[in-house]
């Protein structure tokens, strides 16, 4: 069986609990220490087989690194194991997946000896929004819940702003932050059916937040990227059209959570 490390648990006595991502599923296997191991590694390809005894977790045995030759370049290297922590924490409640997140993290380490890895990770990211269904619209801000091609709502943001100077600022901030996130997955679901992911072409640039969620750069201090290149992105899953300096910016989104 192949797979993909995503986690690393060190346990006592040098033992470690290792999450892989198969073909079908992702499997928690326990690793016990000895010296003629080999060393896993987050991001690495393995090949593996389980040993089942019936009392604990299943044992990881006979693992076989698959290597990449870019896996001596330590800045590639350090990309692929960042959007592998990431990818982690999204999936860090699931058991079961479909086939094509593997053939998604496989297509990508095959390119990432010829290609910008930042770019690399971006297109995967974006392949994975795709297949679950997440592409956010770019058509309101999550902020004052205006069209981005409207002016902001003022009043949403002074009443925002009132939420974090109450006297009890932690309550507020945790009332607020519950709140959106109630409302988000609701937003996006309604907006998917009735709002086009295109925004209108007068926008020039739009803040973004995580998840390459949209705003106006009045609403929120974020990362800022052209609308029309934005969309391409989310659209096709290339960041062709993105220069290297937008390039950095989507990546630091990327880096804010999957």
């Amino acid at each position: 069986m192949q797979g993909y490390i995503l986690c690393v648990q060190k346990q006592k006595n040098e033992d470690v609990i290792v999450r892989i991502l198969t073909q079908t599923h992702i499997a928690t296997l326990y690793r016990f220490y000895g010296a003629r191991h080999p060393i896993v590694h987050i991001g690495r390809k393995i090949d593996f087989t389980k040993e089942y005894n019936g009392t604990f977790m299943p044992k990881l045995r006979n693992v076989v690194h698959l290597g990449f030759a870019w896996e001596r370049d330590v800045t590639r290297l350090y990309v692929w194991q960042h959007f592998i922590e990431l990818l982690h924490q999204h999936l860090r409640d699931i058991s079961s997946l479909e086939e094509q997140y593997f053939s998604i993290l496989d297509s990508s380490a095959k390119r990432l000896a010829s290609q910008n890895p930042k770019r690399v990770v971006l297109e995967a990211y974006a392949q994975i929004l795709h297949l679950e269904g997440r592409i956010p619209p770019l058509s309101h801000c999550l902020i004052c819940d205006q069209l981005l091609e409207s002016e902001p709502d003022h009043n949403a943001l002074e009443s925002l702003e009132l939420g974090y100077l109450s006297s009890d600022t932690s309550a507020s901030l945790q009332a607020l932050q519950e709140s959106r996130e109630a409302t988000l997955s609701t937003k996006l679901d309604h907006r998917a059916h009735t709002c086009p992911i295109t925004p209108p072409q007068h926008i020039a640039n739009i803040a973004v937040l995580r998840g390459f969620l949209s705003a106006h750069t009045a609403c929120a201090n974020a990362a800022t990227l052209p609308y029309t290149k934005l969309e391409s992105y989310l659209r096709t899953a290339s960041t062709i059209d993105l220069d290297d300096e937008e390039l950095e910016r989507a990546y630091q989104v990327l880096l804010l959570g999957l």
